[in-house]
């Protein structure tokens, strides 16, 4: 499945398409392309605690990213499509948090966010999944993602950049026992969306020759420049 930078995509008013940009930390960053009803085409992404953005495409758009569609049936693909526009009119508080078991089921009724009990919130990459799992579409298999030592780095940063944000110790304390635990990358995310429809929701195995793909056509579409603009931080 090939990518389009975001500004070039061409997909319908009856689908989706997922976009990735860098991040501070690698590991990339996602978000949900879509049309909405009135303001053309939008990307909403999670960019970090509490700061769900809605950036208007191309006009707001102040980094490179790319895309790829997501193959869906026309019934899934439409009903993605209407819990996007719901949830990116009600841009509702969401807490980055990177407990993503306890996440399942974060969106409920037209798209309205409900944190599960004991959920510390969302990254990026489980926003994306749990929208589409709001819409009837399961992305991923969790009981099938390996542990990566680099997860505990990672988990020990984002506390970090959240108390130095001046996020609540009592929300910090919370994300860092999901410290080491299970995390979904967002180039995962992608690799599993890249699937054929009847080959999701996706096992780590198979949605790793996505995630390099997307990690690959990201470094060649959009190349770093020595000092990037660190406006998306965590994921």
């Amino acid at each position: 499945m090939a990518f389009d930078r975001l500004q070039n995509a061409s997909f319908t008013r009856d689908q989706i398409a997922v976009a990735l940009t860098h991040s501070s930390l690698g590991g990339g960053h996602l978000g949900v392309a879509f049309h909405s009803a009135k303001d053309g085409v939008q990307l909403t992404h999670l960019a970090w605690h509490q700061q769900l953005k809605v950036d208007n495409v191309p006009s707001e758009i102040t980094q490179c990213w790319i895309c790829t569609t997501v193959e869906l049936p026309p019934l899934a693909s439409k009903a993605a499509v209407a819990v996007m526009r719901s949830v990116s009119k009600k841009k509702p508080l969401i807490n980055y948090g990177i407990g993503a078991v306890a996440a399942k089921g974060s969106f409920t009724g037209n798209g309205v966010y409900r944190a599960p009990k004991g959920s510390d919130g969302l990254t990026c990459a489980t926003f994306v999944v749990e929208i589409l799992r709001n819409a009837g579409i399961p992305l991923v298999k969790y009981e099938t993602w390996k542990d990566n030592p680099e997860n505990v780095a990672w988990g020990e940063a984002v506390c970090n950049a959240l108390k130095k944000d001046g996020v609540p110790d009592e929300h910090v304390d919370a994300v860092r026992k999901n410290v080491g635990k299970l995390r979904l990358r967002p180039y995962e995310a992608v690799g599993a969306a890249m699937l054929p429809a009847k080959q999701r929701p996706a096992d780590y195995e198979a949605a790793q020759p996505g995630a390099t793909a997307a990690e690959a056509a990201l470094v060649e579409q959009c190349p770093r420049n020595p000092r990037p603009p660190l406006l998306v931080t965590m994921h």
